[in-house]
C-alpha cells in the first residue's frame, strides 16, 4: 500500500483525476463515431491506472465519478434522451462488476507488491546484518587467536586419539617444540615416562566408562622437553565436543621457579625452626647456668650472717662466693665476646708475639678446673720459639676454652695432653683428651652456635654451648683455622688451631706494662665515683687493703667537687651516673690542668667495643667492666696493667 502522508494522498487524488479526466476526454473524442455506445469504454484504463498507483478508496471514488460523468454524458444523461432502458442497466452493472474486480485486483497487486519491497528491504538489512556478524566474527577469531598467543599459559587441544591439533607459542616456549614440529602428532611427545606409557590406557578408560581422574581440575604433573629434560607444571585439563568429535584442551603452565622457590622457603623454615630450637635450648641452658651459682652465693650469704662467727668457716664462704662470682663473671663475659665478635666489632690488639706465651698462660688459666676435676695435664712446647702476629688474651681464651671443655668431658680420673708443633708455614696447637668424644653426626656442627653434645637435666658439665663458637672465630680472625676430629662417642677428641707463624727473625714486642712490673708499688690518692653506694664503698675497701687512700663521691656533680679538694691520682668512675654521666665528669677533669696527670679508669657495665672508643674519646685512661677482679684492679690503679 502506498504511505499514507499528506503529499502522498494528494499526488494519489490528483492522478485518479487526471486518469477520469483523460478517460472522459478520450470518449468526447470518439463519441462522434460511438454515440451512445460504450459510454464506460475508457473508464477500464482509468480506473486500472489508478487501482495500480493509488489507495482502493481513491480508485473507486474516481470510479464512482467517473461513472456518473460518463453515464450524464454519453449514456442516459444525453439531453433529449429517454430513461434508460435494460440495456443501459445492465451497462451500469457490469460497468460496476468490472470497476470493483480491477479496484480488488489493484489494492491486491499493491500488497502483494508492498511485502515484496518490504521483503527487498529485509533482505538488504540481513544481508548487512550478515556483512556486520562476519566481521564481528573475524575481529573475535583475531582477539581470540592473539589472546592465545600471547598467554603466559600453554594452551594444547589433542582429539580424543591423543593427537595434537593446537599448540599456543606459550606452550613452544615452555617445550622447546614448534607448531609444524608437533601439531598431528600424539601427546605424549610431551610426556616423561611412567606418564607416557599411561596415558593411553588412561584415554581408552576414560572414553570407554567416562569416569575421569584429571578433567576439570588443576594438578601437579611433569612435562618433558624436546631437549629431554624434565620439568615440573601446572595442567588444567576440559573437554569440549566439536559436530560429532570429543576434543581436550589442556592448559599447561611451567613451575619450576615456583617449586624452586618452594624448596628454598622449606629449607629456610627447616632452619628457622632448628635455630629456633638451639634458642629455647640456650635460654634453657643460660637460666640454669645463672642459677647454679647464685645458689650456693644465696646460702654463703645466709651462712654468714647467722654461722657462728668461725675464721675457718668464714674463709671456706668466701671462697666459694668468689668461685660462683668467677663463673658469673665467665658467662657474661663470654655472652659479651659472642655479641662482639658475631657483630665484628671486636678488636683485636695483633702483635709479633710468643704462641707458647699463650699457651703458658691458657694453661694458668684452665688449671684450677683441670684439678678440681681430677685431671693430669701434659703440656709439650718446643724448644724454639713460635712467633706468631696475635692478640695475646685472646689466643689464651681460645685455647683454655679448649682446655675447659677437655677438663669437663673428660672421663674421673683423665688425661689431658695439650702441644704445640710446627708444621712449615704454620702452627699447630693441639688438645687432645680420653673423654666423651664426639658423635659423627654432630661432628661436622660443633663449632655452631648453641651445639652441644648429649646432656640430661643433671647438666654437671655446665657452659652455654658457645665456647668452641668463640674459639672458631678469634682464630679465623687471626687468618687460621681450628678443627675437631673423634673417633667416636666415648673414644675422646683432639682440637687443633692452625696459625700462619712469622720468620724466626721477627721478635715480639714488649708487652704492655711489662716495665712497670718492675717498679715498686706506691700507695695511690683514688677517687671511686658511682650511683650504686655499695659498688662505691666495697670498691673503696678492697683498694684499702692495699695501701691507697680513697674517697667516694655518688653523682658527678659531686665527683668534680670532691676531685677539686681531693686531687686524686687515680679516678675510677662509673658511666651511668646521675645529674652528669661518666664521659662528662672525665671531659671537665681533663679540661682541668690539675687533673692533666690523673688516670681516669672507666669502671662499668657496658663493654662493648662502642663504649671503650667512647670511653678513650672522652679522656679516659683504662676501661674495666663491672664486677672487676679485686687484683686487676689493684693492678690497674698501681699502674701495672693496662686495659683498654
Amino acid at each position: 500500500m502506498p504511505p499514507a502522508g499528506t503529499g502522498s494522498l494528494l499526488k494519489e487524488i490528483g492522478l485518479a483525476a487526471a486518469a477520469v479526466v483523460v478517460a472522459l476526454a478520450a470518449r468526447v473524442l470518439l463519441d462522434p463515431v460511438l454515440g451512445s455506445k460504450h459510454p464506460y469504454i475508457f473508464l477500464y484504463g482509468a480506473l486500472a491506472v489508478t487501482s495500480l498507483f493509488a489507495r482502493w478508496q481513491i480508485g473507486a471514488g474516481a470510479g464512482v465519478l467517473g461513472f456518473i460523468a460518463s453515464h450524464l454524458l454519453f449514456a442516459g444523461g444525453r439531453e433529449g434522451a429517454a430513461l434508460p432502458a435494460t440495456q443501459d442497466l445492465l451497462g451500469s452493472l457490469a460497468f460496476a462488476v468490472s470497476a470493483s474486480l480491477i479496484i480488488l485486483s489493484g489494492a491486491l497487486f499493491q500488497r502483494a507488491h508492498g511485502k515484496l519491497n518490504r521483503s527487498s528491504l529485509l533482505l538488504q538489512e540481513s544481508n548487512v546484518r550478515a556483512d556486520t556478524v562476519l566481521e564481528d566474527l573475524r575481529e573475535a577469531e583475531e582477539r581470540m587467536r592473539s589472546v592465545v598467543d600471547h598467554v603466559i599459559d600453554g594452551i594444547i587441544t589433542i582429539d580424543e586419539r591423543g593427537t595434537i591439533t593446537t599448540f599456543n607459542r606459550a606452550a613452544e616456549r615452555i617445550f622447546g617444540y614448534t607448531v609444524r614440529e608437533v601439531v598431528g602428532r600424539n601427546v605424549k611427545l610431551l610426556m616423561p615416562e611412567p606418564y607416557r606409557g599411561e596415558h593411553d590406557a588412561y584415554v581408552d578408560n576414560y572414553l570407554r566408562t567416562g569416569k575421569a581422574k584429571i578433567i576439570g581440575i588443576g594438578r601437579e604433573v611433569v612435562g618433558q622437553r624436546k631437549d629431554g629434560v624434565s620439568f615440573p607444571m601446572e595442567l588444567a585439563i576440559s573437554e569440549f565436543r566439536l559436530r560429532d568429535r570429543r576434543y581436550f584442551t589442556g592448559i599447561v603452565r611451567d613451575i619450576t621457579d615456583r617449586k624452586r622457590l618452594e624448596d628454598q622457603l622449606r629449607q629456610r623454615l627447616q632452619d628457622l625452626a632448628e635455630a629456633d630450637r638451639q634458642k629455647n635450648d640456650f635460654l634453657a641452658m643460660l637460666g640454669h647456668e645463672l642459677r647454679n651459682p647464685l645458689g650456693p652465693m644465696s646460702n654463703a650469704l645466709y651462712l654468714m650472717g647467722r654461722a657462728p662467727s668461725d675464721e675457718s668457716t668464714m674463709q671456706q664462704l668466701r671462697s666459694m662466693i668468689e668461685r660462683q662470682l668467677q663463673q658469673l663473671v665467665r658467662l657474661v663475659d663470654d655472652l659479651l665476646d659472642l655479641s662482639r665478635i658475631i657483630q665484628g666489632k671486636i678488636d683485636l690488639r695483633r702483635e709479633r708475639m710468643r704462641l707458647g706465651d699463650a699457651v703458658r698462660r691458657a694453661v694458668e688459666t684452665s688449671q684450677p678446673i683441670i684439678d678440681a676435676n681430677g685431671h693430669e695435664l701434659d703440656v709439650d712446647l718446643p724448644e724454639r720459639d713460635v712467633y706468631v702476629m696475635g692478640d695475646l688474651i685472646r689466643l689464651a681464651q681460645s685455647i683454655s676454652n679448649l682446655l675447659n671443655n677437655a677438663a669437663k668431658y673428660s672421663t674421673r680420673p683423665g688425661r689431658i695432653r695439650l702441644r704445640l708443633v710446627l708444621e712449615g708455614a704454620h702452627a699447630a696447637v693441639v688438645v687432645k683428651d680420653e673423654g666423651a668424644g664426639i658423635p659423627p653426626e654432630l661432628l661436622p656442627r660443633v663449632f655452631d652456635l648453641f651445639v652441644q653434645g648429649e646432656h640430661t637435666l643433671a647438666r654437671s658439665q655446665g657452659g652455654l654451648g658457645i665456647g668452641l663458637t668463640l674459639v672458631r672465630r678469634v682464630v679465623e680472625m687471626h687468618n687460621g683455622a681450628v678443627s675437631a676430629s673423634s673417633p667416636g662417642k666415648g673414644k675422646g677428641t683432639e682440637f687443633t688451631i692452625r696459625l700462619p707463624v712469622l720468620p724466626e727473625s721477627a721478635r715480639p714486642t714488649p708487652l704492655p706494662g711489662a716495665a712497670d712490673q718492675e717498679r715498686p708499688e706506691a700507695p695511690r690518692r683514688v677517687l671511686v665515683v658511682d650511683d650504686n653506694v655499695d659498688a662505691a664503698n666495697s670498691i673503696a675497701k678492697i683498694l684499702g687493703l692495699f695501701g691507697h687512700a680513697v674517697r667516694c663521691a655518688h653523682d658527678g656533680p659531686a665527683a668534680l667537687s670532691v676531685a677539686n679538694e681531693f686531687l686524686p691520682d687515680v679516678v675510677v668512675l662509673d658511666i651511668g651516673l646521675p645529674g652528669m654521666d661518666g664521659y662528662e665528669v672525665a671531659r671537665r677533669l681533663r679540661a682541668s690542668e690539675k687533673f692533666a696527670k690523673s688516670v681516669l679508669v672507666a669502671l662499668t657495665g657496658y663493654g662493648q667495643q662502642g663504649d671503650r672508643s667512647r670511653a678513650q674519646e672522652a679522656g679516659f685512661d683504662q676501661h674495666l667492666t663491672k664486677p672487676a677482679d679485686p687484683e686487676l684492679l689493684h693492678r690497674v690503679v698501681a699502674g701495672r696493667t693496662h686495659t683498654t
